[in-house]
């Protein structure tokens, strides 16, 4: 059976396509996809990377996806994970689908519970007072982050209704008497250099 990286490479050369044609199809950057041609799948970072363009420069080429994706895995000898069989397999999921706790989850869970609440019980302290200082520290931090983007939102901004944001009559009117009189000068200066 021939590798993905040689059918892949045939087909695009069937097809009469470059590295750069594909590239541009498949938005899958070329240099990769010289690497899946050359079967050089180790650099890519993850395993789902490596099925995903596969399958996307399997399906441009017109190439049966599946195929590809098992002579990746008969080439490779990775096989592809099946999650929920998985997690049937170690009991944390039912046959019907529904979610099972783990028998040492679900003992560790009541050890815990039943060991804090006698700890409550023999200070005779109240069920809040148990919460630890890290939970404190947490609580205190994001009080304080809301209260300063709080402050922050509704500092004093300058808005339409401020009018310390727009110029004074006055100072408009002596800046509009000013304008007049240069433009009377520059009139007044253009008439004589016509004389």
């Amino acid at each position: 059976m021939k590798s993905p990286g040689t059918m892949l490479q045939e087909a695009r050369e069937e097809a009469g396509l470059t590295l750069a044609d594909v590239a541009a199809m498949t938005r899958i950057p070329k240099t990769m996809l010289g690497h899946l041609e050359n079967d050089r799948f180790d650099e890519y970072v993850a395993e789902v990377f490596v099925r995903g363009h596969l399958r996307n420069y399997a399906r441009e080429l017109r190439l049966d996806a599946e195929a590809v994706l098992q002579a990746y895995e008969k080439h490779t000898g990775r096989r592809r994970r099946d999650p929920l069989a998985e997690a049937q397999k170690n009991g944390v999921m039912s046959r019907g689908g529904g979610l099972k706790p783990l028998p040492s989850t679900t003992a560790a869970l009541e050890l815990q519970s039943s060991t804090a609440t006698a700890a409550v019980r023999r200070k005779g302290q109240a069920p809040w007072s148990a919460i630890r200082p890290t939970h404190l520290v947490g609580i205190l931090l994001v009080l304080c982050g809301l209260f300063v983007m709080f402050s922050f939102l509704s500092g004093n901004r300058a808005t339409a209704q401020d009018p310390t944001s727009f110029p004074t009559t006055d100072e408009s009117a002596w800046e509009l008497e000013q304008d007049v009189r240069d433009t009377r000068w520059l009139l007044e200066q253009s008439d004589r250099g016509t004389e």
